[in-house]
Protein backbone atom coordinates (compact mmCIF):
# COMPACT_ATOMS: atom_id res chain seq x y z
CA UNK A 1 0.00 0.00 0.00
CA UNK A 2 3.10 2.41 0.89
CA UNK A 3 4.17 1.64 -2.73
CA UNK A 4 1.45 2.46 -4.30
CA UNK A 5 0.93 5.65 -2.69
CA UNK A 6 4.39 6.71 -3.39
CA UNK A 7 4.32 5.58 -7.13
CA UNK A 8 0.79 7.59 -7.17
CA UNK A 9 2.40 10.45 -5.28
CA UNK A 10 5.62 10.23 -7.55
CA UNK A 11 3.11 10.24 -10.87
CA UNK A 12 0.80 13.40 -9.64
CA UNK A 13 4.40 15.51 -8.96
CA UNK A 14 5.50 14.72 -12.35
CA UNK A 15 2.30 15.24 -13.92
CA UNK A 16 2.50 18.91 -12.34
CA UNK A 17 5.80 19.61 -12.77
CA UNK A 18 5.17 18.95 -16.66
CA UNK A 19 2.09 21.25 -16.34
CA UNK A 20 4.45 24.20 -14.66
CA UNK A 21 7.10 23.61 -17.41
CA UNK A 22 4.54 23.18 -20.38
CA UNK A 23 4.99 26.75 -22.22
CA UNK A 24 3.46 28.34 -25.16
CA UNK A 25 5.00 30.23 -27.79
CA UNK A 26 4.92 32.19 -31.19
CA UNK A 27 7.73 32.69 -33.87
CA UNK A 28 8.10 34.25 -37.07
CA UNK A 29 11.00 33.91 -39.82
CA UNK A 30 12.43 34.36 -43.45
CA UNK A 31 14.03 32.10 -45.73
CA UNK A 32 14.99 30.79 -48.75
CA UNK A 33 14.76 27.62 -50.18
CA UNK A 34 17.01 25.86 -53.23
CA UNK A 35 15.83 23.23 -55.36
CA UNK A 36 17.13 19.90 -54.93
CA UNK A 37 16.11 16.30 -56.60
CA UNK A 38 15.55 18.07 -59.73
CA UNK A 39 13.20 16.72 -62.11
CA UNK A 40 13.40 16.72 -66.03
CA UNK A 41 11.07 20.15 -67.02
CA UNK A 42 8.52 19.39 -69.85
CA UNK A 43 10.19 21.42 -72.12
CA UNK A 44 13.98 22.04 -73.46
CA UNK A 45 16.22 24.58 -74.25
CA UNK A 46 16.88 24.86 -78.34
CA UNK A 47 19.82 26.16 -79.83
CA UNK A 48 20.01 27.02 -83.91
CA UNK A 49 22.91 28.73 -86.07
CA UNK A 50 22.56 31.79 -88.07
CA UNK A 51 22.05 29.01 -91.02
CA UNK A 52 18.50 28.18 -88.48
CA UNK A 53 19.94 24.45 -88.37
CA UNK A 54 19.21 23.27 -84.94
CA UNK A 55 22.58 22.24 -83.37
CA UNK A 56 22.30 22.00 -79.50
CA UNK A 57 19.17 20.24 -77.90
CA UNK A 58 19.38 20.38 -74.12
CA UNK A 59 17.04 18.87 -71.29
CA UNK A 60 16.26 21.06 -68.48
CA UNK A 61 16.43 20.27 -64.81
CA UNK A 62 14.68 22.06 -62.44
CA UNK A 63 12.07 22.35 -59.18
CA UNK A 64 9.83 24.66 -58.53
CA UNK A 65 11.04 24.96 -54.84
CA UNK A 66 13.05 27.52 -55.19
CA UNK A 67 12.15 30.76 -53.67
CA UNK A 68 11.40 33.31 -50.51
CA UNK A 69 9.66 31.88 -47.82
CA UNK A 70 7.75 33.49 -44.70
CA UNK A 71 6.43 31.67 -42.15
CA UNK A 72 4.62 32.46 -38.74
CA UNK A 73 3.77 30.01 -36.24
CA UNK A 74 2.37 28.83 -32.60
CA UNK A 75 3.23 26.14 -30.85
CA UNK A 76 2.88 24.38 -27.09
CA UNK A 77 5.57 22.68 -25.39
CA UNK A 78 3.71 19.55 -24.02
CA UNK A 79 6.81 18.51 -21.82
CA UNK A 80 10.29 20.33 -21.91
CA UNK A 81 11.22 18.35 -24.06
CA UNK A 82 8.42 17.74 -26.64
CA UNK A 83 5.76 20.01 -28.37
CA UNK A 84 3.07 20.73 -31.20
CA UNK A 85 2.93 23.81 -33.51
CA UNK A 86 1.34 24.93 -36.00
CA UNK A 87 3.29 26.80 -39.22
CA UNK A 88 1.20 29.04 -41.64
CA UNK A 89 3.74 30.21 -44.52
CA UNK A 90 3.75 31.97 -48.09
CA UNK A 91 6.11 30.86 -50.59
CA UNK A 92 6.75 32.89 -52.99
CA UNK A 93 8.74 30.79 -55.70
CA UNK A 94 12.04 32.61 -57.99
CA UNK A 95 11.57 32.79 -61.80
CA UNK A 96 13.28 30.16 -63.56
CA UNK A 97 14.14 29.10 -67.20
CA UNK A 98 11.20 26.66 -68.46
CA UNK A 99 12.37 26.37 -72.07
CA UNK A 100 14.03 28.44 -74.50
CA UNK A 101 14.70 28.68 -78.38
CA UNK A 102 17.41 30.80 -79.47
CA UNK A 103 19.08 32.07 -83.05
CA UNK A 104 22.79 32.72 -83.22
CA UNK A 105 24.83 34.50 -85.38
CA UNK A 106 27.93 33.79 -87.47
CA UNK A 107 30.28 34.10 -84.29
CA UNK A 108 28.20 32.11 -82.15
CA UNK A 109 26.35 35.70 -80.21
CA UNK A 110 23.16 35.14 -79.55
CA UNK A 111 21.13 37.13 -82.39
CA UNK A 112 17.90 37.11 -80.91
CA UNK A 113 15.21 34.27 -78.99
CA UNK A 114 12.84 32.92 -80.63
CA UNK A 115 10.88 31.94 -77.82
CA UNK A 116 11.47 32.43 -74.03
CA UNK A 117 9.62 30.42 -70.96
CA UNK A 118 9.83 31.09 -67.55
CA UNK A 119 7.71 29.38 -64.72
CA UNK A 120 7.37 30.58 -61.19
CA UNK A 121 5.07 29.50 -58.14
CA UNK A 122 3.35 30.56 -55.20
CA UNK A 123 1.54 28.92 -52.19
CA UNK A 124 -0.16 29.58 -49.04
CA UNK A 125 1.14 26.51 -46.94
CA UNK A 126 0.01 24.84 -43.04
CA UNK A 127 2.47 22.98 -41.09
CA UNK A 128 1.19 21.05 -38.31
CA UNK A 129 4.46 19.40 -36.90
CA UNK A 130 5.93 17.87 -33.78
CA UNK A 131 8.68 19.41 -32.22
CA UNK A 132 11.39 18.03 -30.50
CA UNK A 133 14.16 20.41 -28.09
CA UNK A 134 16.77 20.31 -25.60
CA UNK A 135 16.09 21.18 -22.09
CA UNK A 136 16.26 24.58 -21.50
CA UNK A 137 18.43 26.25 -19.28
CA UNK A 138 21.41 27.09 -21.58
CA UNK A 139 21.99 30.24 -23.94
CA UNK A 140 21.69 27.93 -27.07
CA UNK A 141 19.24 25.41 -27.27
CA UNK A 142 19.16 22.54 -30.47
CA UNK A 143 15.73 21.56 -31.99
CA UNK A 144 13.90 19.71 -34.94
CA UNK A 145 10.76 20.04 -35.96
CA UNK A 146 8.81 16.98 -38.69
CA UNK A 147 5.22 17.50 -40.13
CA UNK A 148 2.69 17.04 -42.75
CA UNK A 149 3.12 19.98 -45.60
CA UNK A 150 -0.23 21.17 -46.45
CA UNK A 151 -0.08 23.65 -49.18
CA UNK A 152 -4.23 24.45 -49.79
CA UNK A 153 -3.72 28.25 -52.17
CA UNK A 154 -1.18 28.50 -55.08
CA UNK A 155 -0.87 28.61 -58.48
CA UNK A 156 2.10 28.00 -61.19
CA UNK A 157 3.08 30.39 -63.41
CA UNK A 158 4.47 29.89 -67.27
CA UNK A 159 5.32 33.33 -68.79
CA UNK A 160 5.62 32.40 -72.67
CA UNK A 161 7.73 35.65 -74.85
CA UNK A 162 7.52 34.67 -78.50
CA UNK A 163 9.31 36.75 -81.52
CA UNK A 164 7.07 37.81 -83.98
CA UNK A 165 9.71 40.48 -85.35
CA UNK A 166 12.27 42.79 -84.52
CA UNK A 167 9.92 45.07 -83.41
CA UNK A 168 6.96 42.91 -82.24
CA UNK A 169 6.67 39.88 -79.50
CA UNK A 170 3.78 37.52 -78.42
CA UNK A 171 3.19 37.36 -74.65
CA UNK A 172 1.18 34.37 -73.39
CA UNK A 173 0.92 33.65 -69.38
CA UNK A 174 -0.71 30.24 -68.43
CA UNK A 175 -1.62 30.06 -65.10
CA UNK A 176 -1.62 26.30 -63.33
CA UNK A 177 -3.94 25.43 -60.58
CA UNK A 178 -3.46 22.16 -58.60
CA UNK A 179 -5.09 19.23 -57.33
CA UNK A 180 -5.02 18.85 -53.34
CA UNK A 181 -1.40 17.30 -52.22
CA UNK A 182 0.26 16.67 -49.07
CA UNK A 183 4.44 16.88 -48.58
CA UNK A 184 6.57 16.70 -45.68
CA UNK A 185 8.94 19.13 -44.02
CA UNK A 186 11.48 18.17 -41.82
CA UNK A 187 13.79 20.69 -39.89
CA UNK A 188 16.85 21.32 -37.86
CA UNK A 189 18.37 24.27 -35.74
CA UNK A 190 19.26 26.03 -32.74
CA UNK A 191 18.23 28.93 -31.20
CA UNK A 192 19.96 31.36 -29.37
CA UNK A 193 18.04 32.73 -25.71
CA UNK A 194 18.66 36.30 -25.71
CA UNK A 195 16.73 36.12 -22.14
CA UNK A 196 14.42 33.79 -20.42
CA UNK A 197 11.03 34.64 -23.01
CA UNK A 198 12.89 35.84 -26.18
CA UNK A 199 15.19 34.18 -28.70
CA UNK A 200 16.76 34.01 -32.14
CA UNK A 201 16.76 30.70 -34.41
CA UNK A 202 18.50 29.44 -37.66
CA UNK A 203 17.49 26.23 -39.37
CA UNK A 204 17.26 24.17 -42.44
CA UNK A 205 14.15 22.41 -43.60
CA UNK A 206 13.92 20.29 -46.47
CA UNK A 207 10.64 19.82 -47.95
CA UNK A 208 9.29 16.73 -49.90
CA UNK A 209 6.49 18.37 -52.31
CA UNK A 210 4.68 17.48 -55.30
CA UNK A 211 1.59 18.74 -56.45
CA UNK A 212 -0.45 17.39 -59.67
CA UNK A 213 -2.24 19.33 -62.04
CA UNK A 214 -5.88 20.57 -62.17
CA UNK A 215 -6.60 23.53 -64.51
CA UNK A 216 -4.52 25.46 -66.80
CA UNK A 217 -6.48 29.04 -67.86
CA UNK A 218 -4.47 30.97 -70.22
CA UNK A 219 -5.08 34.60 -68.82
CA UNK A 220 -2.87 36.38 -70.88
CA UNK A 221 -2.26 36.36 -75.04
CA UNK A 222 -1.47 39.66 -76.61
CA UNK A 223 1.18 41.18 -79.04
CA UNK A 224 3.09 43.92 -78.20
CA UNK A 225 5.42 46.32 -79.92
CA UNK A 226 9.01 47.22 -78.95
CA UNK A 227 7.89 49.80 -76.59
CA UNK A 228 5.72 47.56 -74.88
CA UNK A 229 2.22 48.64 -76.14
CA UNK A 230 -0.40 45.99 -77.16
CA UNK A 231 -0.85 45.78 -80.63
CA UNK A 232 -3.42 42.99 -80.19
CA UNK A 233 -5.12 41.04 -77.53
CA UNK A 234 -5.93 37.76 -78.67
CA UNK A 235 -7.70 36.48 -75.37
CA UNK A 236 -11.28 37.84 -76.36
CA UNK A 237 -11.07 36.19 -79.36
CA UNK A 238 -9.59 32.72 -78.92
CA UNK A 239 -11.34 29.66 -78.71
CA UNK A 240 -12.19 27.79 -74.98
CA UNK A 241 -9.85 24.94 -75.95
CA UNK A 242 -7.41 27.25 -76.39
CA UNK A 243 -7.29 28.69 -73.28
CA UNK A 244 -8.86 25.98 -70.95
CA UNK A 245 -7.12 22.69 -69.83
CA UNK A 246 -8.59 20.42 -68.06
CA UNK A 247 -6.14 17.53 -67.06
CA UNK A 248 -7.24 14.52 -66.46
CA UNK A 249 -5.68 10.79 -65.01
CA UNK A 250 -6.86 9.00 -67.48
CA UNK A 251 -7.68 10.09 -70.97
CA UNK A 252 -10.19 7.50 -73.06
CA UNK A 253 -13.03 8.43 -75.84
CA UNK A 254 -14.84 10.33 -73.89
CA UNK A 255 -12.15 13.05 -73.14
CA UNK A 256 -12.00 16.68 -75.20
CA UNK A 257 -8.50 16.03 -77.29
CA UNK A 258 -7.45 15.07 -80.85
CA UNK A 259 -4.39 13.06 -82.43
CA UNK A 260 -3.46 16.33 -83.91
CA UNK A 261 -3.30 18.34 -80.90
CA UNK A 262 -1.00 15.43 -78.74
CA UNK A 263 1.59 15.33 -81.45
CA UNK A 264 1.50 19.44 -81.97
CA UNK A 265 2.06 19.68 -77.87
CA UNK A 266 4.46 16.99 -77.71
CA UNK A 267 1.92 14.75 -75.21
CA UNK A 268 2.29 11.28 -75.19
CA UNK A 269 -1.05 10.25 -75.42
CA UNK A 270 -2.50 7.08 -76.77
CA UNK A 271 -5.41 9.05 -79.03
CA UNK A 272 -5.93 8.01 -82.17
CA UNK A 273 -7.51 9.95 -85.54
CA UNK A 274 -10.96 8.75 -84.31
CA UNK A 275 -11.18 11.08 -81.17
CA UNK A 276 -13.00 14.12 -80.94
CA UNK A 277 -12.24 17.44 -80.33
CA UNK A 278 -14.91 20.22 -79.26
CA UNK A 279 -13.26 23.67 -79.52
CA UNK A 280 -16.24 25.41 -77.27
CA UNK A 281 -15.07 23.20 -74.25
CA UNK A 282 -11.79 23.09 -72.13
CA UNK A 283 -8.80 20.66 -73.30
CA UNK A 284 -8.31 17.44 -71.88
CA UNK A 285 -4.19 16.35 -71.60
CA UNK A 286 -3.10 13.69 -69.02
CA UNK A 287 -2.68 14.82 -65.52
CA UNK A 288 0.89 16.24 -65.16
CA UNK A 289 3.21 16.69 -61.79
CA UNK A 290 5.35 19.67 -60.78
CA UNK A 291 8.94 18.78 -58.24
CA UNK A 292 8.63 21.37 -54.89
CA UNK A 293 11.29 19.66 -53.38
CA UNK A 294 13.90 22.11 -51.40
CA UNK A 295 16.65 23.17 -49.08
CA UNK A 296 15.88 25.79 -47.02
CA UNK A 297 17.62 27.78 -44.96
CA UNK A 298 15.89 30.17 -42.47
CA UNK A 299 16.39 32.55 -39.66
CA UNK A 300 13.42 34.03 -36.99
CA UNK A 301 12.70 35.33 -33.79
CA UNK A 302 10.40 33.41 -31.11
CA UNK A 303 8.66 34.59 -27.97
CA UNK A 304 7.70 31.97 -24.82
CA UNK A 305 5.06 33.03 -22.98
CA UNK A 306 4.63 32.36 -19.20
CA UNK A 307 8.22 31.81 -18.06
CA UNK A 308 10.20 33.81 -15.07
Amino acid sequence: MKKLLLATFVFLAFGLTSTIQAQGYIRGGVGLGIGTVKDAFGYYSLTRNNFNTAINHSVLFGSFGEGGRFALAGGYMITPYFGIELEIGYFAGLRQNYGETKTLNSDGSINYYNLQRKGYSYQLRGLPSLVIQAPEGTKFQPFARFGVLIPFYGRTMIEEETYLSATSTNERVLEVQGKFSLGFESSVGLKYNINDNLGIYVQATYTGLRIRSDKANVIIDRDVDSDGNVTNDKLPNTQVFMKEIEFQDVIDEDSNISYFITQALGVNCLVDNSATLDPEKPLNLPTQTSNFNSIAFSLGVQYTFGKK
